[in-house]
């Protein structure tokens, strides 16, 4: 079939444009968060779509409203933390602000020749003093009355990298001046700060700084998957005009397989029956073709494995093998009960916290408590941990 259609899906890359399915409630409360002063925690599990809103909250700003987005996952230091924060306030006036006098001074005092797609270019010029350069910026926005929200991806990703070079006191230095940033009242309405990352960001900063507190001012706006008709709604967006058609049973069927509705699970499985049925070129599809995927899905295990490889990078190893463990237990057998539980926090000696890691779990996208158990979010993560522990003996 020459004319065969592809369902309107995106795998692994940012879904935007046409490919972005919207999130308008979840749009709205940031919206209306940022109205009020606040400043925003994105802090939800892996793949359920931050990126994806907060580019389409860029592209869809109010009038008078400044935003700029930026992934800073590639930091390495303190340093180029505050060169990439001053550097992206820069692009993001630049694109309003060209006319003002005072970025006109801005741009003389720094001798600042070009801003474009690439960065900042500078002419000769001692090194900067970014974090003064940051105040004093974020003074000038507030004596001119201009808004901006950064919307910043990874942080935690970046306080992290940090933490396991021990350069422990750079990244508390951030999380000191970001806390002062948001919290100078001279700012107050127009630097606002929209933070995001997909694993625990309050266990990130526990580990550095002995505490939360750093972080306690952030509004935390939830995050959650699809609801059920949502997933439907979204089912119907996603293949309304493909070559290979889904009647309500067949939706209904999909939908038992994923459980947990994020656009990314439910990409997988449509991208794989799309390939199979262009493969036969026979779009006419039955449920033994949808689990037929789904057992596909999971053993590509690359679309899988960083789940599992970011407990090991984010926990000390007693801590990642004891969560892994859990993980092993409930792929086998389902769920696990408190008792059991806290009988494999005594073996790996970590008794006296192990239900916090346990929290860190249901955050991060991995397990849901039901009942007196937890088991699996996502039929998917469970065969994929089966697949990679196919043998335990933990009965």
């Amino acid at each position: 079939m020459n004319n065969w259609k592809n369902p309107k899906i995106i795998v692994g890359n940012v879904a935007k444009g046409d490919f972005y399915f919207p999130r308008l409630d979840i749009e709205a409360q940031i919206w209306e968060e940022l109205d009020k002063g606040s400043h925003i925690l994105l802090a939800a599990p892996r793949r359920v779509g931050k990126t994806s809103v907060m580019l389409s909250m860029l592209e869809n700003s109010p009038a008078d409203t400044r935003c700029i987005f930026k992934n800073i996952q590639g930091v390495q230091s303190e340093e180029q933390f505050y060169q990439q924060f001053f550097e992206s306030m820069l692009e993001c006036l630049n694109k309003f602000q060209q006319g003002m006098g005072w970025f006109k001074d801005l741009f003389k005092r720094l001798n600042i020749q070009e801003i474009n797609l690439e960065g900042v270019k500078f002419g000769d010029k001692k090194p900067l003093d970014y974090p003064e350069e940051i105040h004093r910026l974020l003074v000038k926005l507030s004596e001119n009355k201009v808004k901006i929200v950064l919307f910043m991806d990874e942080l935690p990703e970046v306080l992290n990298n940090l933490y396991k070079k021990q350069q422990i006191q750079e990244a508390k230095s951030i999380l000191n001046n970001l806390r002062m940033w948001r919290q100078n009242p001279l700012f107050h309405g127009y630097f606002h700060l929209v933070l995001a990352g997909s694993v625990g960001v309050h266990h990130i900063v526990k580990i550095i700084e002995g505490r939360t507190a750093d972080i306690n001012d952030l509004s935390v706006i939830d995050f959650e998957a699809l609801t059920k008709e949502e997933a439907r709604q979204y089912l119907h967006w996603a293949t309304g005009e493909a070559t290979v058609q889904y009647n309500d049973a067949l939706s209904e069927h999909l939908l038992s397989k994923i459980h947990y509705f994020i656009p990314y699970f439910i990409n997988l499985l449509l991208d794989e029956i799309n390939k199979a049925a262009r493969k036969s070129q026979n779009p006419s599809i039955s449920r033994a073709d949808i689990d037929a995927a789904f057992d596909k899905v999971v053993k590509n295990s690359a679309h899988f494995e960083e789940w599992k490889n970011r407990i090991f990078d984010y926990y000390p190893k007693p801590e990642a093998d004891f969560l892994n463990e859990v993980l092993t237990f409930i792929a086998h057998y389902g769920k696990i009960s408190k008792q059991e539980l806290y009988n494999l926090a005594v073996k790996h000696l970590l008794q006296n916290n192990y239900m916090t890691l346990v929290r860190d779990l249901e955050n991060d996208g991995y397990l849901v408590e039901q009942g007196e158990h937890h088991i699996y979010i996502s039929p998917f993560l469970q065969a994929f941990w089966k697949q990679d522990n196919p043998v335990y003996h933990g009965k």
